[in-house]
């Protein structure tokens, strides 16, 4: 397959993968393990098309506390090829090599998925910005409207690319304007067993500010990347 054909079927599969977003806002997105099987191709297909297969995540609701800058104390959780903190309120849902930590009272998500991608074929820019062109196109947010934020962060010593947008849902018959926060980042950043880890937050925009600073950057300061 070319690598204009191959570019194009990346772009569908994403777009097919995150139309598929629930108005509960459960995040799951980018299911980039398909897209070596649709442009990849070869001997590792068969492992590309399951992403669960390897270490599953794990949660311990009986696991010690970690205390990350700022004194805020998290409950630390190993899923695969990495480990991050949530507040022990917080649930914990577990997706084969992915996770959501939710917090029902504040209508807020923040995902981690983790999926194959051999030698880097598929960007963190481009997984970013098809997400959030999906989420636009999907009907599921109104009025939606990208954000200006700083085109990268540093997550586990790593730099990771970054887009953000605003956009109204229907939570239980009130329409709630929503943040949205896309990062993502391959680690390693090219060999065979590369993997694109990506993180997506959703919260009320009311709350951004002040979730933002009690449980999205402590979160984020605790993960770190296990190999």
């Amino acid at each position: 397959m070319s690598r204009p054909a191959c570019s194009a079927c990346r772009r569908r599969l994403i777009r097919g993968h995150a139309s598929h977003v629930p108005l509960s806002l459960l995040i799951s997105l980018v299911a980039l393990a398909m897209i070596v099987v649709a442009c990849g191709g070869g001997s590792n297909s068969s492992a590309a098309a399951t992403p669960g297969a390897g270490a599953r995540a794990s949660a311990s609701p009986t696991a010690g506390l970690i205390t990350v800058p700022g004194g805020v104390q998290l409950r630390l959780y190993q899923g695969d090829g990495f480990s991050i903190g949530y507040l022990p309120e917080w649930q914990v849902s577990p997706a084969g090599s992915s996770v959501e930590f939710s917090h029902e009272a504040d209508s807020a998500t923040l995902s981690v998925q983790v999926v194959p991608n051999p030698n880097a074929a598929t960007s963190p820019e481009e997984t970013v910005s098809v997400s959030l062109d999906t989420f636009e196109k999907s009907g599921l947010y109104k009025n939606f409207k990208r954000v200006s934020l700083a085109p990268t962060a540093t997550v586990g010593g790593q730099t990771w690319q970054q887009q953000g947008a605003t956009g109204d849902v229907q939570i239980l018959g009130q329409q709630i304007r929503m943040e949205i926060v896309l990062l993502a980042t391959n680690h390693p950043a090219h060999a065979a067993q590369t993997r694109l880890f990506s993180i997506y937050i959703v919260v009320p925009e009311a709350r951004y500010q002040q979730l933002s600073r009690s449980a999205f950057i402590p979160m984020l300061q605790s993960f770190h990347f296990l190999n």
